[in-house]
C-alpha cells in the first residue's frame, strides 16, 4: 500500500534531520537522505525541490517538535494561568532551563542536529544564516517581556533576556561538551551549573 504524501513528507524530513545532524548541510547529499527513505534521489526531488527544500522542511519540524519545544509548552502553560495562579505557580527561568536540559537528554539527535546547523549558519552565506540570526531576536525579545519570577535586579526586558542569553549559552556549551564527551552527564552537570548561574541564597525562591 503506497503511502500518504503526508507520511512520506515524514519520512524525508526525520531522514533528513538524521543526516544533517551527523553531517552539517554541506555534507548532506540528497542520495543519502533518499537511501534512508528507500526512495531514489527522484522520488525524493518529487517532495522538495533541492537541498535547501529539505533545509526548509527541517527548520519547520524544528520549530515544531524540537529540544525547545517542551520548554515553550512550560510558557504557554504559565500564560494560561490567572495572576493569582502565577502567583502560587511563578515561571521559574531555572526550572525552565532544567526542562530544556531534560529534553535534550530525550531527544539527543535533535540537540545535535541544532548545535551542528547553528555553528555551520554563522557563515553568512548560509542558507540558515537569516533563520538563526531572527530565531534569538525573537526569542531574547519573548523571554525579556515574559512574567517571570525573578530577583530585583532583573527587573527590564533588557536585564532578563541578558540573563537568558547568559544561562542560554551555558546550556549551549554544555550540550556540546555532552555530545562530544560520554562521561559527562547532562543533568548531573546542570545542577552543578545551577549553582553557579542561580546562587543561592540569593536566588532562594525562584529556581
Amino acid at each position: 500500500m503506497r503511502k500518504q504524501r503526508s507520511q512520506r513528507v515524514k519520512d524525508i524530513t526525520q531522514a533528513a534531520m538524521e543526516v544533517l545532524s551527523e553531517r552539517g548541510f554541506y555534507g548532506m547529499t540528497i542520495q543519502e537522505v533518499a537511501d534512508r527513505t528507500g526512495l531514489s534521489q527522484a522520488g525524493i526531488l518529487r517532495y522538495v525541490k533541492n537541498k535547501n527544500g529539505l533545509l526548509s522542511l527541517i527548520l519547520e519540524e524544528y520549530d515544531e517538535h524540537g529540544n525547545g519545544n517542551t520548554g515553550k509548552q512550560y510558557l504557554d502553560d504559565k500564560l494560561s494561568l490567572s495572576k493569582e495562579e502565577l502567583e502560587r505557580s511563578p515561571a521559574l527561568m531555572p526550572e525552565w532551563y532544567r526542562i530544556i536540559a531534560q529534553e535534550s537528554l530525550r531527544n539527543p539527535m535533535l540537540t545535535q542536529l541544532y548545535i551542528v546547523l547553528r555553528a555551520e549558519a554563522l557563515d553568512p552565506h548560509h542558507p540558515a544564516h537569516d533563520y538563526f540570526s531572527q530565531r534569538g531576536e525573537r526569542l531574547r525579545e519573548e523571554v525579556g517581556r515574559f512574567p517571570w519570577k525573578l530577583p530585583p535586579e532583573f527587573s527590564t526586558p533588557q536585564s532578563i533576556a541578558l540573563l537568558s542569553m547568559t544561562v542560554g549559552s551555558a546550556m549551549e556549551g554544555l550540550q556540546s561538551r555532552w555530545l562530544g564527551e560520554p562521561n559527562i552527564d547532562l543533568l548531573d552537570t546542570w545542577a552543578q551549573y545551577e549553582n553557579i548561574l542561580f546562587p543561592l541564597p540569593h536566588w532562594q525562591g525562584y529556581r
